[in-house]
């Protein structure tokens, strides 16, 4: 069993005025930390509507899933987290429960589980990103792998859920020799190797440390300019109730709150791949990326 990290326990409570008053058990939901202040907000606002309180159990992705597959620690009514590898893991492992909010009815295809044990909530759009200055402009994913980009691209960990859903889905459209090649070819063009976070690597954009990188639109690209190839890939935050929750019926009415809440829409003629893409292909990419040597 994975050893866990020391979770800290939030109540999200009432606090405005004219907002119902918090009654019965609350909603235990495991959430990732990156989410932070926004989540919790989100979370607040729930309570504030319906008066059913939550209690977020804040940890790494990976580490709540376990959590969930291995019935550890307090059992999650809600898992919400922005790594779908970590999902997929859950539901294959039958530690989630079919979702039952209409709202699940009204979402597009690409952004919920076939089995319906998984909804997405949020998205972050993958772009190109260059230094206004930069040229040759790129149009394509395939364009930071040429010789015009030698020495001139940076990337953060292939480890991101966003990189290693880029990944996923290049496997689908060119096959898997044909994205190894282009991933080489990414990894011989790096000024700098992998940086661990995007932040870190926007910065060194910023810097004049290189002028290319592949980064989501959810980050702040101040400064930066950002190139969306057509159609569009897409990283998600997703939810799904778990299979032991305590407060079952409460937990698919916060699905369908947040699936209303943050209602997902596409630009007109867009119909982005399916997110559950880097869940199946997972084994695929990691192997890859290790060839590859894009760590």
């Amino acid at each position: 069993m994975r050893a866990g990290i020391a979770l800290g326990v939030l109540l999200v409570l009432a606090a405005c005025g004219g907002a119902k008053e918090p009654e019965g058990p609350a909603i235990v939901v495991y959430a990732t930390g990156e989410e932070g202040d926004v989540l919790t907000e989100l979370l607040a606002d729930f309570t504030d509507e319906t008066g059913v309180p939550v209690a977020i159990h804040w940890g790494n992705s990976a580490d709540n899933a376990d959590r969930l597959i291995e019935k550890s620690g307090i059992p999650a009514d809600v898992l919400i987290t922005d790594n779908i590898v970590d999902a997929w893991r859950v539901a294959d492992n039958g530690a989630f429960r079919p979702l039952q909010a209409p709202a699940v009815a009204e979402l597009h295809s690409s952004l919920k589980d076939p089995d319906g044990y998984w909804a997405a909530i949020d998205v972050r759009t993958l772009v190109i990103v260059h230094r206004s200055d930069a040229r040759p402009l790129p149009a394509s994913y395939n364009d930071l792998g040429s010789t015009e980009f030698m020495g001139r691209v940076c990337l953060s960990s292939s480890q991101r859920s966003i990189n290693h859903s880029l990944i996923a889905f290049l496997i689908d459209e060119k096959g898997l020799k044909d994205t190894e090649r282009l991933v080489r070819r990414w990894v011989k063009n790096l000024a700098l190797p992998p940086f661990a976070s995007e932040v870190a690597m926007l910065d060194a954009m910023r810097a004049g440390d290189c002028d290319y990188g592949i980064a989501s639109m959810a980050d702040d690209l101040d400064g930066l300019t950002p190139f969306s190839p057509r159609p569009p890939f897409i990283d998600a935050s997703v939810v799904g109730v778990g299979r032991h929750a305590q407060q079952p019926e409460s937990a698919h009415v916060l699905v369908d709150w947040l699936l209303r809440t943050r209602k997902i829409e596409f630009q007109t003629g867009d119909s982005p791949p399916f997110v559950g893409t880097v869940g199946w292909r997972d084994e695929e990419v990691r192997l890859l990326a290790e060839r590859a040597g894009y760590r």
